[in-house]
């Protein structure tokens, strides 16, 4: 089981759908001796090579300037990539010796496939400010600590992802008087409105692929059992156990009423962000790395005629409930053991996590900066639909209560369509309960 997504970078665009679960689980290959240390004189410039893939380069750059400027003696040399092809030539620079003072590291997928080549990040914690762990998300740095399979800190989190939640057209809303739903019976009225106002509009949109039915099924289920997903993929509960099939069972719900259509159930790839961006649609649901939306400037870069974005919590289903996410620490930084310069990328780390440069990277909202009280600036968020917004976004992946976590192999095979057949009447929820239990109990899945 594990981590969270395929492409970071490929979210920042806002029809970029691929964040599904991705294994990222093979060992480093032979661990290297870590480099002497070169002893910068006074007044000496040291050049840091940097390797990433996150964030996106404008925003980067930016944020290396801003640090240059702060750190006159210290240069970085960036080199940035895609996300598919830096998870292939990172592994092969450092198992190569490549001098690199700084990595990006993806956390779910890539940590246990670099971790030999990097420093732990206890060997050079003294280098951090004083209470840097404090000043980070625990959530987020426990879950970069799981994701190495011998429990250490590799790398330090820049931030986190998180699903599902939900994007609105906040003109279209304001236009008919809607506020933003927070439960399913305030949806269901704004459903109604909308289909009565707005006859060519979509209420709710999102991708009826396999892969999103367990970002909507846990969600739905983190709104009254928040670790049920942790629980089950762990073995301490069965795929069968009331909580999920209740969590089914208030899913089914949502069509049953008319808040959700099943012809939803047939969009696939950028088609739900396409309608919503374009106006066709009053809500999308999808995860935290769409917050870019929310962005008026993102918004005019890319060509996007909505003129004011809101977002929040998916609503709560059942009476009781509380909003609800499943999130996960998604890039980090980390030094590899090839650094000579620790001192200098352990400053530059600082920056990035909990200095002045969180306030820099964040602009494009892909990420929930792992910085505690982190706040945007309103330059970024004009309008008060979109401050809101984002501040309901980061609270509920910031207080995730599982992580965001598949078994890829038994989502793909078994439980994205068991969870489709009972949305679309083919399977009641408890027959499609006993069924991924038994299937994840066969042992043809990795369940360790």
């Amino acid at each position: 089981m594990r981590g969270p997504s395929r492409a970071l970078g490929a979210a920042a665009a806002v029809l970029a759908l691929g964040f599904t679960a991705a294994c990222g689980d093979s060992g480093g290959v032979g661990g290297a001796e870590a480099a002497k240390q070169d002893k910068a004189t006074a007044g000496e410039t040291v050049t840091l090579n940097y390797w990433t893939w996150f964030p996106p380069e404008a925003t980067l750059k930016e944020a290396i300037s801003a640090f240059e400027k702060a750190n006159p003696n210290i240069k970085i040399n960036l080199r940035e990539f895609e996300s598919a092809d830096y998870q292939k030539q990172l592994p092969l620079a450092l198992n190569g010796g490549q001098s690199l003072d700084l990595v990006g590291v993806q956390i779910s997928a890539m940590t246990n496939t670099v971790r030999e080549q990097l420093r732990p990040v206890a060997d050079w914690q003294d280098e951090l400010p004083a209470g840097w762990r404090s000043d980070l998300n625990t959530t987020m740095v426990t879950q970069t600590e799981k994701a190495a399979k011998d429990g250490k800190l590799y790398s330090v989190p820049l931030g986190s992802i998180g699903s599902s939640v939900m994007l609105s057209n906040a003109a279209m809303l304001k236009e008919l008087g809607i506020p933003f739903p927070k439960t399913a019976d305030e949806l269901k009225a704004a459903v109604d409105k909308i289909k009565k106002e707005k006859p060519g509009v979509t209420p709710v949109v999102f991708t009826g692929e396999p892969w999103w039915q367990e970002e909507m099924l846990f969600t739905i289920a983190g709104q009254t059992s928040p670790s049920l997903s942790d629980d089950i993929l762990a073995g301490r509960k069965k795929w069968n156990d009331p909580a999920l099939v209740k969590a089914l069972t208030d899913y089914k719900s949502l069509f049953d009423k008319g808040i959700i259509s099943k012809s939803v159930l047939s969009l696939k790839g950028t088609r739900p962000a396409e309608q919503f961006t374009s106006g066709k649609a009053a809500f999308l649901v999808d995860g935290s790395w769409q917050s870019s939306m929310l962005s008026a400037a993102y918004r005019k870069a890319n060509k996007i005629g909505l003129t004011d974005v809101g977002a929040g919590a998916f609503p709560v289903v059942e009476s009781g409930g509380s909003p609800a996410a499943r999130g996960y620490a998604e890039g980090g930084l980390a030094i590899p053991k090839t650094s000579k310069h620790v001192a200098e990328a352990a400053k530059f780390v600082s920056f990035m996590a909990v200095g002045a440069g969180v306030d820099v990277w964040s602009k494009d909202l892909v990420l929930v900066p792992a910085k505690n009280g982190f706040k945007p600036d309103e330059s970024v968020l004009t309008s008060q639909a979109a401050r809101d917004g984002y501040a309901a976004v980061a609270a509920v992946v910031a207080g995730a209560g599982s992580a965001r976590n598949s078994n890829q192999s038994f989502l793909n095979q078994v439980e994205g369509n068991a969870i489709l057949d009972v949305l679309r009447g083919q399977s009641t929820p408890q027959a499609a309960a006993d069924k991924m239990q038994k299937e994840w109990a066969s042992g043809r899945y990795d369940t360790q």
